[in-house]
């Protein structure tokens, strides 16, 4: 059995079992340079974070990094847990899996990548379906106590109760988000980088997407010794390593001069998605939230806080429960990472509407 006796996101010494991933021997150390955003906004933004049980708060703008603070028990190399920011590390990865040629399209039907799937109904959903939210497959409820939920969540064998989860309704129709759409999309790339020839899901990571953007050391929470990762959850890295990937975001796959990712995979995640104008490829888009809420699907009973518009209307994001960020907008180069312990009533506009108003 899997165990996470750690408090979540900062103290992470509970989880296991655990793969590293291997980063750089000297990681990008660059010094925080003062300039591109106001000292009130860089100090509203702080005030924010902490007040939400902040532990770490980046701020990239115009080149160079500007604002970087942790809680006094933290440092540039420590790790978070952030929950579902792996979800949209994961989205980035696929595009190195198409460009390696492992996967051909994200058009392909699941099925071709797993047996399990092969001959199957289910195998015929489109991984576009899959990072989408638009799976079809019945979402289990943590919220209702759900056995089914509570196995992927924590199990040992979490990828076959992925596996034997059935479809709801066709895929494409209505966006749920779901971990298992996530887990099911992960396993398929696993199988493909592997039948490839290109490692695990941990090497590929490592040697796809890790090392090239210059990041540190990591480690995948999985389910067991010999299974998989968590691909939904359980991505432990330092606040530094999500604000380089959020800088390839920004950079369209180009991080200081080297194409790491092709262009139009970033264009394609971050394009909004036909049944939710809030959501591409497992990253999150700027668009209205009636009512001042964002909604996860149907099937999800909680919303997130969204108390105005944003002001940076290409804003892209990767979501972690309770408030784990890491915000995007290409057009002001501007990446802010904010990382803290869970609150349910963290609202999405306030940091990237503070600094976007304080950019110089």
């Amino acid at each position: 059995m899997t165990t996470m006796n750690g408090r979540g996101v900062d103290e992470i010494h509970g989880y296991a079992p655990l793969r590293p991933v291997a980063g750089v021997a000297a990681p990008d150390a660059s010094p925080v340079v003062p300039g591109a955003v106001s000292q009130a906004a860089l100090d509203a933004a702080q005030a924010f974070s902490d007040a939400h049980d902040g532990l770490a708060l980046l701020v990239y703008a115009d080149g160079a990094l500007r604002h970087e603070a942790y809680a006094p028990h933290l440092t540039a190399d420590s790790l978070f847990e952030t929950f579902s920011m792996h979800k949209s590390a994961l989205g980035l990865l696929y595009g190195a899996a198409i460009r390696d040629g492992a996967i051909a399209s994200i058009d392909d039907p699941v099925g071709l990548y797993l047996a399990e799937w092969r001959d199957d109904p289910r195998g015929q959903i489109p991984l576009r379906h899959l990072l989408g939210m638009s799976s079809g497959l019945t979402v289990h409820s943590l919220d209702k106590g759900d056995p089914v939920a509570l196995a992927l969540m924590l199990g040992d064998r979490i990828s076959e109760t992925a596996l034997s989860v059935q479809a709801q309704r066709p895929s494409g129709e209505v966006f749920d988000y779901y971990n298992v759409a996530a887990q099911v999309a992960g396993l398929a790339l696993s199988r493909a980088v592997a039948a490839k020839g290109l490692g695990d899901a941990a090497t590929y990571l490592s040697k796809a997407l890790w090392g090239p953007m210059g990041g540190a050391d990591a480690r995948l929470w999985v389910e067991r010794e010999d299974g998989e990762p968590r691909f939904f959850a359980g991505l432990q890295a330092r606040a530094r390593d999500w604000l380089q990937l959020g800088r390839l975001v920004a950079g369209a796959g180009a991080l200081d001069g080297r194409q790491v990712l092709p262009a139009d995979w970033i264009a394609t995640i971050t394009a909004e998605n036909p049944l939710n104008p809030a959501y591409g490829l497992l990253v999150w888009r700027a668009a209205p939230a009636p009512g001042g809420k964002r909604s996860y699907g149907p099937s999800t009973a909680y919303a997130a806080p969204h108390g105005a518009p944003f002001i940076a209307d290409d804003l892209v994001y990767f979501d972690g429960f309770g408030g784990q960020r890491v915000y995007v907008s290409p057009s002001r180069d501007l990446v802010i990472v904010r990382i803290g312990r869970p609150r349910l009533d963290f609202d999405d506009a306030v940091l990237p509407n503070l600094i976007a108003e304080g950019l110089t």
